[in-house]
């Protein structure tokens, strides 16, 4: 019985530690989305000026995209 607990605790801390890592802020998965955002307004000749005049406070994703679209037009 107890070698389960030593495994799941194990497990546990093994899931956990690697988690602040890529879900702070600056972390893995902000960078990707920072490079995303960032290809996505060269692609359409947006601006930063432009971007937070017209796209700031989006929360949701597809509103986002079509802000960014709109941006370079």
């Amino acid at each position: 019985m107890r070698w389960r607990t030593v495994c799941v605790d194990v497990s546990l801390l093994a899931v956990l530690t690697g988690c602040p890592r890529n879900h702070m802020p600056g972390g893995v998965l902000d960078r990707a989305a920072h490079k995303d955002v960032k290809q996505l307004l060269e692609e359409h000749g947006c601006t930063n000026d432009e971007f937070w005049r017209l796209c700031d406070g989006i929360k949701d994703a597809e509103e986002l995209e079509e802000c960014i679209r709109e941006c370079g037009s």
